[in-house]
């Protein structure tokens, strides 16, 4: 007799902690910028701007004085989800965090603010409407 369990397939999600990180969870690829995609089932990636670890935040929204409590709204229609797979971040050079694959967006209080399956996020730390970018990484020089 065999066991053949049926596997649920992850659901990546990804929450703003309260004037910190954005916190990914599920099938989470990251771009490091070395030609290679590092795979892991958790990350922490930089959402103030000044992490020296760039795109994985290293703590420096302590004591850097930024803030976000990451209460972002709901967006109107959120689209259930059909895709499956691995999420794969990738930063682009002096610009915002890009989220290619099925991801689930959450606010601070758990709250799903979105469903996408590709998406700009802030990574700078300045922009009007985190956790997603604006453009203001180009008016502040941002650097990463």
């Amino acid at each position: 007799m065999s066991d053949t369990a049926t596997l649920t397939p992850l659901v990546n999600e990804a929450f703003t902690a309260p004037n910190g990180p954005l916190i990914a969870t599920g099938e989470i690829q990251v771009d490091t910028g070395t030609g290679t995609l590092e795979t892991k089932p958790r990350a922490s990636l930089c959402r103030c701007g000044a992490s020296a670890k760039k795109p994985f935040c290293d703590g420096t929204h302590r004591t850097s004085g930024w803030a976000d409590a990451g209460e972002s709204v709901p967006a109107e229609n959120i689209a259930e989800l059909t895709a499956t797979g691995p999420v794969v971040f990738v930063p682009l050079p002096n610009g915002p965090l890009l989220a290619n694959g099925p991801l689930v967006l959450q606010n601070a209080q758990k709250q799903i603010i979105n469903k996408t399956t590709q998406t700009a996020l802030c990574r700078c730390g300045a922009s009007a409407n985190k956790p997603y970018c604006d453009g203001s990484h180009a008016a502040i020089g941002f650097q990463g």
